[in-house]
C-alpha cells in the first residue's frame, strides 16, 4: 500500500491495517491513535511527532525508524522490532514494550514513565536523560531477562523503577537517579555507577564485580548477600545500609561513609578502608583479612567475633570499639594486627 492510499483510508476513519507492508514512509505528525498495525512492516518510516496514543503494534517492524517526538503512549508494542529506531523525546508512557528489540535505539530523553519493559533487549541502547520511573522490568523467568547490556543510562531517572534481574553488565549510569528501584538479583558487574542515587534502593543478592561507584549514594540501601569484588567504590555513601553477607572482598572503599550500616558476616577480605568513616557500625563475624584501615575511623563500632589477621592498622581510630574478644577498646591503636 502507498503512503497516500494509507493517508486516504485513514482520514476515512479505518483503523485496521494489521500486516501493512510500507517502507520508508512519511507519515510525520500523522494521528494514528488508536490505529491497528498489528504484524505490520513499517522499516525506516518517517513518524517524527506522530501520534500513536493507544495503538495495537504488536509485532510491528519499526527498525530504524525515526520515531523522535512521537506519541505512544499506553501503546502496546509487545514483540516489536525497534533495532536501531530513534525514539528521541518520544513519549512512551505506560506502553506495553514486553520482549521488544531495541537494541542500538536511541530513546535520548524519552519519556518511559510506568512502562513494561520485561524480557525486552536494550543493548547498547542510549537512554541518555530518559524518565523510566516506575518502569517495569522485573525478570519473569531466566529466559525472560530485560537486557541493558552496554546501555547508556546516564542522567537517567530510574526512580522506583523495577528491575530485579535486569542484565545491566557494562552499562553507564552515570549520575542516574536509582532511588527506591527494586535490583535485586541484577547484573551490574563492570557498570559505572559514579555519582549515582541508590539511596533506598533494593540491591540484594545483586553483582556488582568490578562495577565504578565513585561519589555514589547508597544510604539506606538493602545490599545483603551483594557482591561487590574488586569495585571501586571511594567516597562513597553506605551510610545505615543494610549490608549483611555482602562480599567486598578487593574492593577499593577509600573514605566512604558507613556509619551505622549492618556489615554483619560481610567479606572485606584484602579490601582497600583507608580512612574510612566504620563509626558505629556493625561488623560482627565479618571478614576482615589483610584489609587496610589505615586511619579509618571505628568509633563505637562493633567488631565481635570478627576475624582481623593481618589487617592494616595504622593512625585507626578506635574510640568505644567492641573487639573481636568482646573487649572495648578506648585508646588509638597504631599497630597491626
Amino acid at each position: 500500500m502507498s503512503p497516500n492510499e494509507f493517508l486516504r483510508r485513514l482520514a476515512k476513519g479505518e483503523r485496521e491495517f494489521a500486516g501493512l507492508t510500507m517502507h520508508h514512509a512519511n507519515l510525520s505528525g500523522a494521528d494514528l491513535i488508536g490505529i491497528i498495525l498489528n504484524g505490520s512492516n513499517l522499516h525506516s518510516s518517517n513518524l517524527i511527532f506522530a501520534y500513536l496514543n493507544r495503538a495495537s503494534l504488536i509485532k510491528i517492524n519499526l527498525e530504524d525508524a525515526d520515531l523522535s517526538g512521537a506519541n505512544l503512549s499506553q501503546a502496546d508494542l509487545s514483540r516489536a522490532n525497534l533495532r536501531t529506531a530513534n525514539l528521541h523525546g518520544a513519549v512512551l508512557q505506560g506502553a506495553n514494550l514486553k520482549e521488544i528489540d531495541a537494541t542500538l535505539a536511541n530513546f535520548l530523553d524519552a519519556n518511559l514513565i510506568s512502562a513494561d519493559l520485561r524480557g525486552s533487549d536494550l543493548r547498547g541502547a542510549v537512554l541518555i536523560g530518559a524518565c523510566l520511573r516506575g518502569a517495569n522490568m522485573r525478570q519473569e523467568r531466566r529466559e525472560y531477562k530485560t537486557k541493558l547490556q552496554g546501555a547508556d543510562l546516564s542522567y537517567c531517572d530510574l526512580s522506583n523503577a523495577n528491575m530485579k534481574g535486569v542484565d545491566l553488565m557494562r552499562s553507564n549510569l552515570i549520575n542516574a537517579n536509582l532511588q527506591g528501584v527494586n535490583l535485586r538479583e541484577a547484573d551490574l558487574r563492570e557498570a559505572d555507577l559514579s555519582g549515582a542515587n541508590l539511596e533506598g534502593a533494593y540491591l540484594s543478592e545483586a553483582n556488582l564485580t568490578e562495577a565504578k561507584l565513585t561519589g555514589a549514594n547508597l544510604s539506606r540501601t538493602n545490599l545483603s548477600r551483594a557482591i561487590f569484588i574488586r569495585a571501586q567504590a571511594s567516597l562513597t555513601n553506605f551510610r545505615e545500609s543494610v549490608m549483611t553477607n555482602i562480599n567486598l572482598s578487593y574492593a577499593n572503599l577509600t573514605q566512604s561513609n558507613f556509619t551505622l550500616a549492618r556489615m554483619n558476616y560481610a567479606d572485606l577480605s584484602r579490601s582497600n578502608l583507608i580512612e574510612a568513616n566504620l563509626t558505629e557500625t556493625e561488623l560482627t563475624e565479618a571478614f576482615l583479612v589483610k584489609a587496610d584501615l589505615t586511619m579509618s575511623n571505628l568509633t563505637k563500632a562493633d567488631l565481635l567475633r570478627a576475624d582481623m589477621n593481618n589487617v592494616t592498622l595504622s593512625g585507626t581510630i578506635f574510640c568505644e570499639t567492641t573487639m573481636p574478644s568482646g573487649q572495648i577498646r578506648n585508646p588509638i591503636m597504631t599497630t597491626k594486627i
